[in-house]
């Protein structure tokens, strides 16, 4: 998840900023592998059981690289295992829940990502005089809510709508996730060199 703590005020100092940067790699690799498994999920021929397993995995899988980020707003990095152990317990459910179906997952997926679209949106709007492309995540932000109240609107959902869904978003959000690891690794150097702390409104990575 992109934004953890929008909410909270955080105030960044130069060596958390440093410290944060450092840690572009989670968000870049996370990003390469939820454009992978787009790809996967939109070309594999799947029956609603390996759907459900491989969603599930891949939740679990994104839910730990959460939890070992570091929020870049300044807040405790607690928020961002809180966030990643939600994903994780997420992913767990879906693949274990008892006779899975495509109803159960595309609402389990829906609440997920309305709590994550709504996080961003407010995420984005909070620190837009620090987080990069800071328009490009209200828009994704918009795109997560209105998507998620598709899916738990449909109780009639088929199975290629769902891996047309799933396999989008889940593609879509990778990309975003790649491009900001690429403005977090350049942060320090946007941010200019100067020694005084940096005071932030709300942003995560």
């Amino acid at each position: 998840m992109i934004v953890t703590n929008p909410f909270s005020p955080g105030s960044l100092t130069r060596e958390t900023i440093n410290t944060v940067a450092r840690g572009w790699w989670v968000l870049l690799l996370s990003g390469i592998v939820g454009v992978v498994a787009g790809g996967i999920i939109l070309f594999t021929d799947w029956t609603v059981s390996q759907l459900v397993t491989f969603v599930g995995l891949l939740f679990i899988f994104r839910g730990v690289l959460t939890a070992v980020s570091l929020p870049v707003d300044g807040s405790m990095r607690g928020w961002a295992v809180a966030v990643g152990l939600l994903e994780v317990g997420i992913g767990i459910g879906v693949f274990t829940w008892p006779g899975p179906t495509l109803l159960v997952l595309a609402l389990m997926i829906g609440w997920w990502v309305l709590f994550s679209g709504i996080m961003t949106t407010a995420g984005a709007i909070a620190a837009r005089d620090f987080l990069p492309y800071w328009g490009l995540m209200l828009a994704y932000g918009i795109i997560e809510t209105l998507f998620a109240f598709w899916l738990i609107a449909r109780p009639d959902v088929t199975l290629v709508a769902t891996v047309l869904a799933i396999g989008l978003w889940t593609m879509v959000y990778g990309v975003v996730q790649v491009i900001l690891s690429f403005e977090l690794k350049n942060l320090p150097g946007r941010l200019g060199t100067a020694a005084s702390p940096v005071t932030s409104t709300r942003a995560a990575a």
